[in-house]
């Protein structure tokens, strides 16, 4: 048990759906509730660095609501933190899941919350480096569904585009058909929030990259997709509701700078602390 005079939860909600709710939580408002989250991860984080200088991050805090009624009304599950402004785009600082609620994808439903955020300041990112393994093996799956997803469901403007550069694409070597998607990377990055050289990784873990022409290109067949889906056991299916997210483009005002970068080039977090 915990008695505190200040209100809980801190914040504002951004995020809700039937069994959980996130808090936007400012470092530097609420400096030693940040502090105190930050000390109770070391606990089970061993290359946590940060607990002091926090006044530069905001923190999404992640609470499970009761089912109880002579309880409190909600229980914390973890956390991520993000810098207000990261000169690398990085949309994801530290990640932590109680040991208690692990198991249950809110460390994916976290991870998809960042890139949620990422969308609607209308850039692209990723998490800080290097990654932990286990880190790693969380963002694989997530920048697996949400690139396969994406390109699932992109046919209508996919075909527009094949349409329109059937003259360049006579003579290649592949046999072209409106049937198949083709993709530049800034574009998936774009739609998925996912930092380039992440897409670029993950198309080529998938086998999903063509290099035509000098550039790096996503052509893909619909036949292709769902081979890719079967062999490495993709769940297409998100852990977040759709319908969740409280925020809009104008609740952003904390968007870092690097939302005005350009990612048109198809080039290819402390993250040792994800969950």
């Amino acid at each position: 048990d915990h008695l505190c005079a200040d209100p809980f939860p801190r914040g504002r909600p951004i995020y809700e759906d039937a069994s959980t709710v996130l808090y936007e939580v400012d470092g530097k408002e609420h400096a030693l509730y940040c502090q105190n989250m930050c000390l109770l991860s070391k606990l089970f984080l061993d290359q946590k660095t940060i607990y002091y200088d926090i006044g530069s991050f905001l923190f999404y805090v992640l609470l499970a609501k009761s089912t109880e009624s002579n309880g409190s009304p909600y229980s914390f599950v973890g956390y991520f933190s993000k810098e207000k402004a990261s000169v690398d785009r990085n949309n994801l600082a530290c990640i932590l899941v109680l040991p208690p609620f692990r198991g249950l994808s809110y460390g994916q439903l976290l991870i998809e919350i960042s890139y949620e955020l990422t969308k609607i300041e209308q850039t692209t990112g990723g998490p800080e480096q290097p990654l932990s393994s286990q880190g790693f093996h969380s963002y694989r799956s997530y920048w697996r569904r949400a690139i396969v997803q994406t390109l699932l469901g992109e046919s209508t403007s996919a075909a527009t585009h094949v349409v329109h550069s059937e003259c360049a694409l006579r003579g290649h070597s592949h046999d072209w058909g409106r049937n198949q998607r083709i993709f530049s990377l800034s574009r998936l990055a774009l739609l998925t929030g996912i930092r380039i050289e992440d897409v670029l990784f993950t198309l080529d873990d998938l086998g999903l990259l063509e290099f035509w022409l000098g550039r790096h290109i996503v052509c893909i067949a619909d036949e292709t997709l769902h081979r890719v889906v079967a062999e490495h056991r993709i769940n297409l299916n998100l852990r977040a509701d759709p319908t969740g997210m409280l925020l809009g483009r104008d609740d952003c005002n904390h968007a870092s700078d690097s939302s005005s970068m350009e990612v048109d080039s198809d080039r290819s977090s402390d993250s040792s602390d994800s969950d």
